[in-house]
């Protein structure tokens, strides 16, 4: 524990600051580790996997049966980047002197068991799992599911979470995967984030719709729990209106290609999964087809950063007032108030002359003092002898 010196008394300010001793801020428990700036980002992993049938070669006479599996890795990443307001939730214009009392209830909240409930970013990763699940089978069962709050939890590899369909998080790192396999589908990378992005919006979108907070002016009698509010407007010449939104996280999508592999299947012929840069591991009679195969495929490390933002609302709101332009009083009242402002401002304006007239009349003694002046600062007041 570090020690300061005792302040010493200033005339020409007449208080004596107190100054408390500097603690070491680790002296009493360990120290915590430092907060990490930058963006907080959500990882989804997905696989495609396209099936080309292998072509033969007229010439040679190789006419091969088989086909070449090509498996894409892509890495979709949601980074929190910002804050930003949303919808208009309610607007409210109180007049000079009136009080009001809102009432902000979660719908959300008063439809869904403790069992079922989670945070919106659990509610925005249920979406995007059912929603890619319907995009890659046609099956809308899992979003009619969300939709109806029918969700249950369940222990996700890597140690406890929430087992969301064909995104799994919790436990392992907070990473999701999914997967599609066809013939002809296209392994772009820009085609694949355009498509996590359409599913990125569509999920805030419902997310949106589920997570609806209401405002009134009115307490109603089938709510069970609600966040009260007072506002009183204790301005007595101008209105405040107040403009209540919703609050949103506002994300940056991007989606980045981790891996390529690649496997031969022709007759009785395996290959083992390889990579493109390891091709000529395979036959010489598929090598020229499948590295004209390959061609269409992305290359790792390829990234494609989405221009258009990704707003996922939160369970807060927020309240911005602003003052009305004209004022609600007669003018008389008005200018009324401008003289009494201006009076009080003076008054101000003198007591602080009064202070510096104070200190300087202090430093004049002082300065009497240190020359060897002892006579009375002040003169003795005069007698009047009555005769």
């Amino acid at each position: 524990m570090s020690t300061t010196p005792t302040p010493v008394f200033d005339p020409t300010d007449g208080t004596t600051p107190i100054t408390f001793p500097t603690l070491d801020p680790c002296c009493q428990s360990p120290c915590d580790p430092p907060w990490r700036t930058g963006p907080s980002c959500t990882t989804f992993t997905e696989t495609r996997t396209s099936t080309t049938a292998l072509p033969g070669n007229p010439t040679t006479g190789d006419f091969f049966q088989g086909f070449v599996a090509v498996t894409v890795t892509y890495t979709h990443t949601l980074c929190l980047t910002a804050k930003q307001r949303g919808a208009l939730a309610y607007t409210l214009t109180l007049l000079p002197g009136e009080k009001m009392t809102l009432y902000q209830s979660d719908r959300y909240r008063r439809t869904t068991s403790d069992t079922e409930r989670y945070s919106v970013q659990s509610t925005f990763a249920q979406f995007m799992s059912a929603l890619s699940q319907q995009q890659s089978s046609s099956d809308s069962s899992a979003l009619v599911q969300v939709l109806n709050n029918q969700t249950q939890s369940s222990s996700a590899s890597g140690g406890g979470g929430i087992n969301l369909g064909l995104f799994s998080i919790g436990g392992g790192g907070g990473e999701s995967s999914s997967s599609s396999s066809s013939t002809g589908v296209d392994l772009s990378a820009q085609t694949a984030s355009n498509q996590f992005h359409s599913l990125a919006l569509q999920a805030s979108q419902y997310t949106d719709l589920q997570r609806s907070t209401t405002i009134s002016s009115f307490e109603d009698s089938e709510t069970v729990s609600t966040t009260q509010r007072t506002l009183v407007n204790n301005n007595v010449c101008y209105a405040v209106t107040y403009f209540v939104r919703k609050v949103l996280d506002v994300y940056v999508a991007t989606t980045k290609v981790t891996a390529v592999t690649f496997q031969v299947t022709a007759g009785n012929y395996v290959s083992p999964v390889l990579t493109p840069a390891q091709v000529n591991q395979i036959p010489a009679q598929f090598l020229k087809a499948v590295e004209t195969i390959l061609t269409g495929a992305p290359k790792v490390g390829e990234v494609v950063e989405q221009p258009t933002v990704v707003n996922v609302p939160t369970d807060g709101v927020v309240y911005d007032p602003e003052l009305a332009h004209c004022c609600a009083q007669d003018p008389e009242l008005d200018q009324a108030n401008r003289i009494k402002l201006e009076r009080e401002q003076a008054e101000a304006q003198k007591i602080g002359l009064e202070i510096q007239l104070m200190a300087l009349e202090v430093q004049r003694r002082q300065a009497l003092l240190a020359a060897g002046t002892l006579t009375p600062f002040e003169a003795p007041p005069e007698t009047t002898v009555v005769a």
